[in-house]
């Protein structure tokens, strides 16, 4: 492990270890009481009193240690070590006679394991070390890689753009896709060939370059998601560096501003799709259970070739632009990169060599952040032309876009004027959209820039430096350890309650109510309180599994503590099919399942291999110790590569070391010093299978704990993961709401003052952005473990969870991309826009914010649509009757009746207009997903239905003539 990392995970298991001991002490003394409270002095015969109170020691010790571990999944590796050692102790315990030799054992159990820990330290710290800020600098290296080469591809998707139908797929389109097809692509497909052929034609997000830059943002999503929960460690370590905590902490900020807009660009090929199927060019995916479509945009076959047209003049006049700002950022990154030293230095190229690039500064000069400043404020001054010259052509201009015919909002009629002007106000919407993100990327790409060049300015690039955490950051540290939220399954915000008395949320953020008990009004009604947790601990899914694994263990425990097969237990080593339940047991069973089959192969491979380690240097210690080091190093490189499969990798280690370690201390001190604890002797050949038969014992006894009396499968948890991921969706749009009222109010405060409305809001929104984010590994761990449970019944239904999962994914990034853009409404720097000054953005803004005040826009439908989907899915209970929609905001058209000039082209070139625009489209997409994610619960939970059918014709009265029931 990274240092910081093992420390922790260090400190932790010596806490194990000696807890272990003091436990395993007591225990072994109560056990030797009994024996000399029931047996005759100097008796040496099995004693049931002893095995009895050890049984106990053994099965409570199991139950309360599996507990915690599944309470609480960062102390992992403390549990399974304080399991290992109890496990030795409380079965070994009913053959000792005199406390002597319990303390005897425990003294070798920890010299055992302090001298484990003491060589790991070693190797640790000066074995080729590698610090968690090494980790991190890595991660952000390959983060710079990943946000170049999603550059390159939403640049190349741009260029497609120019000639293209991004509205349908066409023939020429499906030829390069299938070039691009990889042999390995198309062995995978090759099963769902027939099925996609049977489906309707390929829609516009299948095109190769969106499939590529959406591959490339899938990627940096997952290493944002790796260096979020790296960096914590990073943060707490001591080293001899440049940067430190805060600095680190600042980068990874710097880093979420480049990201947004990204993820925000890659979703244009969504919208183009959802304008097809809405205009009715293509076939939905899934068609809707209700058409959500307005009349204006109902359009012809002639008006999407015109439509096609009027966007491959757009992106052809947006080329140069686009291709310099997205070139500018390239280098920007790199520049970042290497003034921080995360990436190598560029070699400088010969004087010979360079003559149009002599004149402009490269990456790693000290001006290039003025170079970049000028080439993004050169682009965002050059997109007013290019607007203006659009919105004259397409009739948008100022004395066009006045005579426009806009009838009330609440009028159903569209006139052909009103249908064009609403097609090309959502063109122009688009527009701004992409150039609004643009610029965005770029300005944040200039912040990262400016942050590196002030580290060189202030010294911190010149020399290392002790690096070392402070107070603060230390006591925040041990407070909180073991209780790292790396595997979020919880559906409250994480305890965001505390000081936050001047942002009220709403009391849906305020701890859950007790519908049993009022609130505790004094000392013993809260004394009551703790009491209860007690009961409620008991009853709950993790003391369930400590229950299970301490069943599971005595199932092969027992025949320690029965006089008829002790020395079974013992000769036969079965301790060992104990330690494997302890280690191994999950909670689900198609975890269970696939831990089963991966024990079994890691320790068939290390019986395989043991023979061969012995064997092939013909049973010589010096090739032997060797042969082992070459295994386990291979074994290890698997181990690191293929995380998923870490059982098979573990247990073979582990199983090859047990095995080569015992016959090479039986060639030091012979066979009858190595047969004295009562275990024969077994040559290598006979020892390595019975290794294989404790496991495959220990293991199988494990699955059946696992499933019986009753199975907790990965299928439920993938529905309660899920149902707890709409619940925190609801959260955040509720917080993205807040904020951007908030905005628009201008009452943020002082965002350097931490304590103010808006710093406190932004904290609550990425911590509840980065729970959402890390919850999306535990998703897709199920979705894969639940392919291995033994399927009875109906299939599962992978394509609705998925599609949920996807829509919720895609609610999260079109809420954060309206929490980044309406930042421009409270911007201050005057560089940032040179058209404009900040007193006008804001007299513009502040009759924006009156309109939309008198309007009302509301968005307590949205959360209350999402938190009642969340209980749905996650007690699996239909969905009310009559559900009513979120209907479209129609924002613009409302606004348009009250002041036809606050969303005319004359505004274009205000940073608000182009933020309004964003948040306009974002909010349409997320009132899209939302539709289509209610269809998709419906068809996993069903509906309920209250509705009566009554038949017109009188000969049916009498007759079963009214209907009432459930809609599934």
């Amino acid at each position: 492990m990274p240092r910081a990392k093992y420390f922790q995970t260090l400190i932790l298991n010596i806490l194990g270890v000696c807890i272990g001991s003091a436990v395993g002490l007591l225990g072994l003394w109560s056990a030797v009481q009994a024996r000399l409270n029931t047996a005759t002095v100097g008796s040496t015969s099995y004693n049931s009193s002893q095995s009895a109170v050890c049984a106990i020691w053994l099965f409570a010790n199991t139950w309360l240690a599996n507990l915690l571990r599944a309470k609480m999944p960062a102390l992992m590796l403390p549990v399974m070590i304080y399991s290992i050692f109890t496990n030795i102790a409380f079965t070994f315990g009913p053959i000792f006679t005199t406390f002597a030799q319990a303390e005897a054992l425990i003294k070798q159990l920890l010299i055992a394991f302090f001298t484990a820990f003491g060589i790991s330290t070693a190797v640790n710290l000066f074995v080729i070390p590698v610090s968690s800020r090494t980790v991190v600098f890595k991660d952000a290296a390959g983060y710079i890689g990943l946000v170049r080469a999603t550059l390159k591809a939403q640049n190349a998707y741009f260029h497609s753009l120019e000639s293209s139908d991004m509205f349908s797929i066409t023939e020429e389109t499906k030829e390069s896709e299938k070039a691009l097809v990889s042999d390995t692509d198309k062995k995978k497909d090759k099963n769902q060939g027939k099925k996609q052929e049977s489906k309707s034609e390929l829609h516009p997000a299948d095109s190769p370059q969106s499939k590529a830059l959406k591959k490339a943002i899938a990627g940096l999503i997952a290493l944002h998601g790796k260096l979020h929960e790296d960096i914590q460690f990073a943060k707490r370590e001591m080293a001899w560096g440049k940067l430190d905590a805060a600095d680190i902490d600042e980068l990874f900020a710097l880093f979420r501003g480049v990201i947004i807009p990204l993820i925000g660009m890659s979703t244009i090929s969504d919208i183009f799709e959802r304008i097809s199927e809405r205009r009715g060019w293509i076939k939905p995916r899934k068609p809707h259970a209700k058409d959500s479509s307005e009349a204006w945009e109902h359009s012809t076959e002639k008006e999407k070739a015109s439509e096609k047209k009027t966007w491959n003049d757009v992106m052809k006049a947006l080329h140069e632009p686009f291709s310099t700002a997205l070139s500018a950022m390239d280098q920007g990154l790199e520049h970042a990169g290497v003034v921080l030293e995360i990436l190598p230095a560029a070699l400088k190229k010969k004087k010979g060599d360079e003559e149009e690039g002599e004149k402009d500064p490269v990456p790693g000069d000290a001006e290039y952040s003025k170079f970049m400043d000028e080439q993004m404020l050169s682009f965002y001054s050059n997109r007013g032309k290019a607007l203006r010259a659009w919105a004259k052509a397409k009739g948008l201009s100022e004395e066009q876009f006045d005579s426009a015919s806009t009838p009330p909002p609440d009028t159903e009629d569209c006139t052909p004027d009103e249908a064009k002007h609403r097609r090309d106000q959502q063109q122009l919407y688009l527009i701004l959209y992409m150039e609004h993100l643009l610029f965005s990327a770029g300005t944040a790409v200039s912040a990262l820039v400016k942050f590196a060049d002030k580290k060189v300015a202030d010294g911190a690039m010149k020399k290392k430096h002790l690096v070392v955490p402070g107070q603060k950051r230390l006591r925040k540290w041990v407070m909180n350890i073991g209780h790292e939220d790396s595997t979020v399954n919880t559906e409250t915000p994480g305890g965001m309650e505390g000081g936050m008395a001047n942002v009220y949320m709403g009391s849906g953020y305020n701890p859950k109510k007790d519908p049993e008990h009022l609130p505790a009004k004094n000392a013993w009604e809260t004394f009551g309180n703790g009491l209860r947790t007690i009961p409620r601990l008991l009853g709950s899914t993790e003391s369930s599994l400590g229950f299970r694994v301490a069943c599971a263990t005595l199932t092969i425990g027992i025949a320690a503590y029965l006089e008829a097969t002790q020395a079974f237990f013992f000769k036969q080593r079965l301790v060992w099919a104990m330690i494997i339940i302890a280690i191994g047991m999950t909670m689900t069973s198609g975890q269970s399942m696939l831990g089963f089959f991966g024990r079994l192969a890691g320790t068939t491979i290390a019986m395989i291999t043991s023979l061969v380690i012995w064997y092939i240097v013909d049973e010589r210690t010096p090739g032997i110790i060797v042969m082992l080091w070459l295994f386990i190093f291979l074994e290890m490189y698997f181990f690191l590569k293929y995380p998923r499969f870490l059982p098979v990798w573990l247990v073979a280690m582990v199983t090859q070391v047990l095995i080569i370690g015992y016959e090479l201390q039986v060639q030091k001190i012979g066979i009858a010093a190595s047969s004295a604890s009562g275990q024969p002797y077994y040559p290598t050949y006979e020892l390595a299978p019975y290794r294989l038969a404790t496991v495959a014992g220990g293991s199988f006894i494990a699955f059946i704990w696992t499933v019986f009396p009753y199975p907790i499968s990965d299928r439920s948890w993938l529905r309660k993961d899920l149902g707890s991921t709409l619940f925190l969706l609801s959260n955040y749009y509720s917080i993205i709401h807040t904020t951007i009222v908030a905005r628009l109010h201008d009452t943020e405060g002082d965002m350097k003052d931490k304590s103010s409305p808006g710093r406190r809001l932004k904290k609550v929104r990425h911590k509840i952005f980065n729970k959402l984010t890390l919850i999306v590994p535990s998703l897709q761990q199920h979705a894969e473990w639940q392919k291995w449970e033994i399927s009875i019944g109906g299939k599962f239904p992978r394509d609705t969870y998925d599609a949920i999962a996807l829509r919720a994914n895609n609610i999260t990034n079109y809420l954060s991309l309206m929490g980044y853009a309406t930042e421009a409404w409270t911007k201050k720097e005057e560089a940032l826009f040179p058209n404009t000054t900040s007193a006008g953005r804001r007299e513009w803004l502040n009759d924006l914010t009156a309109l939309i005040d008198s309007v009302s826009p509301t968005s307590h439908q949205i959360t209350s649509i999402l938190s009642l989907l969340s209980s749905s899915v996650k007690q699996g209970i239909p969905l009310p009757a009559h559900l009513s929609m979120p209907e479209p905001y129609n924002l613009s058209r409302r606004l348009e009746a009250l002041d036809k000039g606050i969303l005319d082209s004359r505004h274009v070139e205000e940073p608000g207009y182009s933020a309004y625009a964003v948040l306009q489209v974002a909010s349409s997409l997320v009132i899209d997903d939302i539709i289509r994610l209610v269809d998709h619960v419906k068809d996993l939970v069903g509906e309920t239905d209250f509705t009566f059918t009554v038949n017109h014709s009188f000969d049916s009265v009498g007759s079963d003539s009214t209907q009432k029931g459930k809609r599934d």
